[in-house]
């Protein structure tokens, strides 16, 4: 796996990058080839820290985010929690590129319910309007929904404005 360290106002100490490196080696047994890409990135925020681990395997990404009183505690989270998402995908990520099979055994998880793929359990079909992100984010408040798909005047892109956990107004711009 080819780990790369970055920080967003935070100093890794040499013990904690050797720490880091030992601790998401153990991972290399779910990815066969080693040129899996692991990102970790470290924030500090004042009186917490962040961690995020993403992992990207033939286009998909695995991704775990923690924050805690130390990036020590963060790592005995975090990784716990990016394995059981491994362990969860593992069923489409062997099917799609051929993953060897997972020892029965694992190092951080004892106990994984099997979980039965997602269904779709309902299907809307709706007009979409052309508008500008402004207006599209008065029709989000009009509606009081968490999202609104709207097609932008400026670029004739399709556009979700959604309303995020804490308050304010994203915009999803896909790529096409």
């Amino acid at each position: 796996m080819k780990l790369e360290i970055v920080t967003k106002n935070y100093h890794v100490s040499d013990r904690l990058e050797q720490i880091l490196v030992s601790k998401t080696r153990r991972l290399d047994k779910y990815f066969p080839d080693g040129d899996t890409p692991c990102k970790i990135v470290l924030t500090d925020q004042g009186r917490k820290c962040k961690m995020e681990i993403a992992i990207n395997y033939h286009g998909n990404y695995i991704r775990a985010e923690v924050s805690g009183d130390t990036m020590y505690y963060n790592i005995d989270t975090c990784l716990p929690k990016i394995e059981r998402q491994i362990i969860k995908h593992r069923d489409k990520l062997s099917k799609s590129y051929k993953m060897p099979e997972v020892p029965s055994e694992f190092e951080f998880v004892s106990d994984v319910e099997p979980v039965s793929p997602l269904a779709i359990s309902k299907v809307k079909s709706f007009e979409v309007g052309r508008m500008t992100p402004e207006e599209a984010v008065e029709n989000l408040d009009m509606l009081d929904h968490d999202f609104y798909v709207f097609v932008n005047d400026a670029n004739d892109n399709v556009e979700i404005i959604y309303r995020r956990k804490d308050g304010t107004i994203g915009l999803l711009q896909p790529l096409i």
